[in-house]
């Protein structure tokens, strides 16, 4: 379960707030319009503003010598059906924010099953917000695209690859997102760098937490295995769920410890 929120003395709290502010006005008015190519470029703001301030908190966290913010673990319910697929959803979106995910299995949770994140506090809260945005995103955008005329066995492969689609491109976006936040923070701290050879470039700093991630992840789950989710065998569901991913706004709202995210169908 994430940190409680505490105060901070050096007032990033209300900087936050004003994140927040701007961030849910972009992507109000990405979910309000109805014209596609205004709500991308609401939703492409919005995105960047949030890799931008991750890579932000990123450095701050470089920047202390004590009092660092230590990983930790979040867990999500994940609802039947098509748990794996999504799965791999919850998974990429953690991979781009540098956190590391764990599926419990079938059973887990009823109805469905429980997937644990590893990762920075600031990077969960991240992590929890965009993928209960996007999974109310991805059953709306799966009812909306479902072709008729399929039969029941057609009707499953097409949603899970239209699930599997949906999220490598999601997964590529935020990813996308990350690495020129990294490069355009690096460009500005350049000077900086010269003149303080105690001070590391953006993608140092960041294998930093990633090898932090991995550490806390093998200490609290030191046994794990492989799984693989179907990709449904349908080349015309997993193109449309590439294009939904493309379209996908993002959306954060309050962070917790474990959440149970929005059914699929």
């Amino acid at each position: 379960m994430p940190d409680a929120h505490r105060p901070r003395p050096d007032g990033t709290d209300e900087v936050d707030d004003r994140r927040l502010a701007t961030i849910r006005s972009l992507l109000a008015k990405a979910e309000a319009t109805e014209f596609p190519e205004e709500a991308e470029a609401f939703f492409n703001k919005a995105s960047e503003l949030i890799a931008r301030f991750a890579i932000d908190e990123a450095v701050l966290w470089a920047a202390r010598s004590t009092a660092r913010e230590q990983p930790t673990e979040m867990r999500l319910v994940v609802h039947a059906p098509y748990v794996g697929q999504k799965a791999v959803l919850v998974g990429g979106v953690a991979r781009a924010h540098g956190c590391r995910a764990i599926r419990f299995g079938a059973g887990s949770a009823r109805e469905g099953e429980v997937i644990a994140i590893v990762g920075f506090p600031t990077d969960l809260r991240w992590v929890e917000t965009l993928v209960t945005s996007l999974m109310v995103q991805l059953t709306s955008a799966m009812l909306a695209r479902y072709p008729k005329g399929l039969s029941s066995s057609q009707s499953a492969g097409w949603r899970r690859s239209f699930i599997i689609g949906f999220a490598e491109e999601v997964g590529t976006r935020l990813q996308a997102d990350r690495e020129v936040a990294a490069r355009d923070a690096d460009a500005a701290h350049a000077d900086a760098r010269r003149g303080n050879q105690g001070e590391h470039s953006v993608s140092l700093v960041l294998v930093e937490r990633s090898e932090e991630v991995r550490d806390e992840f093998r200490k609290r789950f030191p046994y794990t295995q492989t799984t693989r989710a179907s990709t449904g065998g349908s080349r015309a569901g997993h193109h449309a769920g590439r294009a939904a991913g493309r379209d996908a706004a993002l959306t954060r709202d309050a962070v917790g410890g474990r959440r149970t995210l929005p059914r699929g169908r």
